[in-house]
């Protein structure tokens, strides 16, 4: 009995050894499938990073125009979301609640959407992206918006549109010269001839000599309502705005509501010291001023000049404002480069 019993105790604890084998080997199969999963997966992005890196190497120049539409349509996109929020913001709480980026987004965003239309609307045609998509790549600025460029067409396309307003800058001084015998107030009429002869002299009037001419601005002879043809004319020239399309002085009103709008938002919301170099530089350049190798410093410095003569514009006398590129910028160097280089 006892080698009997001696015998089955081998048999005994090979099934349960077995047993365990099995519940191990059984516990270590997910890892292995995990850990096969992982490295076909890490094999697979190496092989897409080393694919687009092939590809930068035989086509640099496609794979460019990719990462230009790509990039640039997200960045669309993203401003169309802010631009629909503004719009939403706008009609709950007036126009007045934007902030200096909304009312930014509100002014640039219709004209980008107008521009890239065509091009969405062809590309959705089929064969034609061979077609429409290489010639937006080869002119950018007349089928592309900002989002698209690169830093050096953002520089040269605001330097050129920049020369085509500063060139209407003298027309439009002259016009405001020979308005000066018109002006009845005699102490009215001192003022603005010493304005107007620091303008003539290569230099710029003070803010508080502008300020106190603010009245000629709000009737005749530079009210919007009294300004002579030729003069408007120029007027919108210095703004960028169409000399073509009609309704020319409502235009001009909205136009100037908008500038003072932006600089009741710059104070609003801290000021000119609070905003970044790049929405500082937009707004130069969108107030009669080539801001291209300007300091920081003196950035800041004409852009508060700037808000110190907004302080005092409402919209009896908004035409103060339309004319302020003429009277602190109309001699300013950058300016006088831009126009003889």
């Amino acid at each position: 009995m006892r080698e009997s019993t001696n015998m089955l105790e081998p048999l005994k604890r090979t099934s349960i050894q077995r047993g365990l084998v099995k519940a191990i080997k059984s516990a270590k199969e997910p890892d292995k499938v995990a850990n096969l999963k992982k490295y076909w997966f890490d094999k697979y992005m190496n092989y897409i990073k080393n694919y687009e890196r092939t590809l930068e190497q035989r086509f640099p120049r496609t794979m460019q125009v990719y990462r230009v539409f790509s990039i640039g349509s997200k960045d669309v996109y993203t401003d169309l979301k802010r631009f629909v929020l503004a719009i939403k913001k706008q009609g709950s709480n007036g126009m007045d609640s934007l902030t200096r980026e909304e009312l930014q987004l509100m002014y640039t965003m219709p004209r980008d959407l107008r521009k890239l239309s065509p091009l969405f609307l062809l590309s959705a045609v089929p064969f034609t992206n061979y077609i429409i998509f290489p010639l937006a790549v080869y002119f950018p600025r007349y089928l592309l918006t900002s989002h698209y460029w690169t830093l050096q067409q953002k520089l040269d396309f605001m330097l050129s549109d920049h020369k085509n307003r500063l060139k209407h800058n003298r027309p439009l001084f002259r016009c405001m010269q020979m308005e000066l015998k018109t002006i009845k107030d005699q102490t009215l009429r001192i003022k603005w001839r010493d304005v107007i002869a620091c303008l003539g002299s290569g230099t710029h009037p003070t803010t508080t000599n502008i300020i106190a001419c603010s009245e000629l601005f709000s009737g005749p002879p530079y009210s919007l309502n009294t300004l002579k043809r030729k003069h408007m004319r120029e007027l919108l020239a210095i703004h960028g705005m169409s000399l073509w399309r009609p309704f020319k002085r409502k235009r001009l009103m909205e136009r100037g509501m908008l500038i003072l709008r932006m600089d009741h938002a710059i104070v609003r919301e801290g000021g000119v010291k609070a905003m970044p170099n790049e929405a500082m530089r937009w707004a130069l350049s969108f107030r009669g001023v080539n801001p291209t190798n300007m300091s920081i410093e003196s950035m800041r410095s004409w852009l508060e000049q700037w808000l110190a003569v907004s302080t005092s514009v409402d919209k009896n006398n908004i035409s103060l404002l339309l004319h302020s590129p003429i009277l602190l910028a109309y001699n300013h160097t950058t300016n006088w480069i831009l126009i003889y280089n």
